[in-house]
């Protein structure tokens, strides 16, 4: 139920992913934050035709759909149209670290912008840059910048525009996810979020960004390699996935197990990569790994990835790092959906 008496102080997250759409209502009150009430579409076309998704195998958002499924997401689970803060998908940006001697704040505006051609892989005359000061030391100024083409931008404030959503911001989900489980781990953290198209491969450290980079392997191709490998439905192979993932238990989930295998490994092969060259870099080493993403309920998953990469893996999410609060009667659900829900959460963070 939703009180008109803190209708001030709800905010909307919103999660447009490449195959579902999740929404959550967060309540903002002086001792907590509450997840007040959520909702999530997913949209299983794409399993059969892979163009049928929300976003196309181009990665560009299709806005007339998009504002369709919005509307219908909205009205079902019977959110207020309150602030709205929508994640943009880890691989609609480019994010890097710029280092730049100690100077005034209005000099390190023109600095950042003057060298940010070096770092971004795109004309900047097409892309809208943002960054923030991660970290002062030793007369040097550690910078996290982010640049989105704008087109995608203006992809996501139209589609807003035509659902009528009281759209705030915008950011993409890996910068708010590290910015938001940083609040609980301050230490040398791989972060791998496992998307439906894309696995963002991340490390973080004293509770903030400082690598990131996407991997063509997730979800969406776990069904794939199941469905093509016993020869079945992708829907059923949907199923199966997610009944079964990585527990062998028969025969024939022996072989699902060894049809996902070689992904998770590529996976996995990305992430001691991302560890070892941060290690290089800076001497610190990785002391665990956090899954989140709706691929991270695969089951199995975190003893997998524990015995391959030789370090505690856990599943990570607001929910369960305690960070936002919820209704005790939605704790056997949570557990699963918590880290499908971690973007929507994370982009209202900033600002709530």
């Amino acid at each position: 139920m939703i009180f008109n008496l803190f209708k001030q102080n709800i905010f909307l997250g919103i999660d447009i992913g490449t195959t579902s759409i999740k929404l959550v209502e967060l309540q903002k009150t002086k001792q907590k934050i509450e997840l007040t009430n959520y909702g999530i579409l997913e949209k299983y076309g794409h399993l059969e035709r892979i163009n049928d998704a929300i976003q196309t195998n181009s990665f560009k958002l299709l806005e007339e759909s998009t504002a369709l499924l919005l509307k219908q997401l909205i009205e079902e689970s019977k959110t207020k149209n309150q602030k709205t803060y929508m994640a943009l998908p880890s691989f609609s940006g480019f994010v890097s670290m710029m280092e730049l001697p100690e100077m005034s704040n209005k000099e390190l505006s023109k600095a950042v912008h003057f060298q940010a051609g070096q770092y971004i892989p795109m004309p900047l005359q097409e892309t809208t840059l943002d960054w923030q000061i991660i970290e002062r030391t030793n007369g040097k100024i550690i910078i996290l910048l982010m640049a989105v083409p704008t087109d995608i931008i203006k992809r996501y404030v139209h589609s807003a525009e035509l659902a009528k959503i009281n759209l705030k911001g915008l950011e993409l989900e890996t910068v708010a996810i590290a910015r938001l489980l940083g609040k609980k781990e301050k230490g040398t953290i791989a972060l791998i979020d496992i998307g439906g198209r894309s696995t963002s491969i991340n490390i973080m450290d004293k509770g903030a960004l400082r690598t990131s980079y996407n991997v063509d392997t997730a979800g969406g191709d776990f069904t794939q390699v199941i469905s093509s490998g016993l020869g079945i439905n992708p829907l059923r192979a949907e199923e199966l996935k997610r009944a079964y993932g990585l527990n062998i238990r028969a025969r024939g989930e022996v072989k699902i197990t060894n049809l996902l295998v070689p992904l998770l490994d590529v996976i996995k092969r990305e992430a001691e990569k991302a560890i070892n060259n941060y290690f290089l870099r800076t001497k610190r080493k990785a002391e665990k790994v956090i899954l989140t993403g709706g691929g991270s309920n695969l089951q199995g998953l975190e003893d997998y990835y524990s015995k391959q990469l030789a370090m505690p893996v856990t599943k990570g999410d607001p929910f369960s790092f305690g960070l936002i609060s919820y209704n005790p009667n939605l704790a056997p659900i949570m557990k699963d959906i918590g880290p499908s829900l971690t973007s929507a959460c994370a982009v209202v963070f900033k600002d709530i």
